[in-house]
């Protein structure tokens, strides 16, 4: 493999993009003028496919043919996104189905342990918000995108980069009460991977709170999120925390409360409850868990959950 391909991006080469977007929209597009090209079943077509590989990798993962799928439609559409010219509601819908798309796109190959390219595709997400991003809707599918490329950062250990990409999207202007939860919710896991636990404890209780202050602006990207995903990311928080004990009845409740409709999330709950009693010193009920976790490997496309699989089956075995 070429060794550029294992590159990651970080520090500026993984914030600029995301800090550009506190400067505002670049002078060009203040100077757009209007443009008939666009037609709203093109939009429309647009927005529901995000929609529906959203149905698609909630359910199992990012299986190589669904991505496939999804990088061709990420690929059409941005070539509709540079062929388009002009403002106006028909072009702020494409731009904000195209961030969007960036956003579910990238957290497919993010799960499918396609690390680069995922950073590549939300880059790309928002540098178009940069360029373009001037409605409320737009900023906030826009912050949704950076949270999930801080995610992202988290997950791979690189600490500053999420805690930066944070911030920027906690600053998102007018930010609905379900918009503003989601961000809160990556916070709490990203505290949790740099060992913050005073950020844990605050991060949680703002999710908390903006998810007990519905508005009536909910996005249908943040639907998902529920008290008991604040209580898994939580759980998840203080196993990366190296605080087990606390983190065992959270996920404890977040494995019976999963939907079977979901093995992916239901799998990722398990792994994380048996990593949890594995450092609490009870290899037995770990390898009864992941013994239930090998069931669920074979409805589930998710490489990132496959290889945490393999690592803590072996990590449980050399006890």
């Amino acid at each position: 493999m070429d060794r550029r391909n294992l590159l990651m991006l970080t520090g500026a080469a993984a914030t600029a993009p995301a800090l550009a977007l506190l400067l505002g929209p670049a002078a060009e597009a203040a100077s757009a003028v209007p443009s008939g090209q666009l037609n709203e079943r093109l939009v429309g077509s647009i927005e529901r496919a995000v929609r529906d590989l959203r149905d698609i990798d909630d359910s199992t993962g990012s299986a190589s043919d669904e991505l496939t799928w999804g990088v061709g439609i990420w690929q059409s559409a941005s070539r509709v996104v540079a062929q388009a010219r002009g403002r106006g509601p028909l072009t702020e819908r494409l731009h904000t189905a195209y961030i969007e798309l960036s956003e579910q796109v990238g957290w497919m190959c993010f799960d499918a342990r396609r690390h680069p390219q995922a950073q590549r595709i939300y880059h790309t997400g928002m540098r178009l918000a940069r360029e373009t991003g001037t409605s409320l809707t737009t900023r906030h599918s826009t912050a949704n995108l950076v949270s999930s490329a801080a995610y992202q950062a988290a997950w791979l250990g690189n600490h500053n980069d999420a805690a930066a990409l944070l911030d920027i999207a906690a600053r998102t202007p007018d930010l609905p009460s379900a918009a503003a939860a989601v961000i809160a919710e990556r916070r709490v896991y990203a505290a949790g991977r740099r060992h913050d636990p005073e950020a844990v404890h605050r991060f949680r209780d703002e999710a908390l709170l903006h998810l007990g202050s519905p508005d009536t602006r909910t996005p249908w990207w943040a639907t998902w999120l529920t008290k008991d995903s604040v209580d898994a990311a939580t759980g998840r928080a203080w196993l990366g925390c190296d605080q087990p004990s606390r983190a065992v009845p959270l996920l404890r409740s977040r494995v019976e409360a999963t939907s079977p409709d979901y093995p992916r999330d239901h799998l990722y709950a398990v792994l994380d409850l048996a990593d949890t009693v594995h450092m609490c010193g009870d290899g037995g009920q770990a390898r009864e868990l992941l013994d239930q976790a090998e069931r669920l490997i074979g409805t589930v496309s998710s490489q990132r959950m496959i290889h945490r699989y393999e690592a803590l089956s072996s990590a449980v075995a050399s006890v």
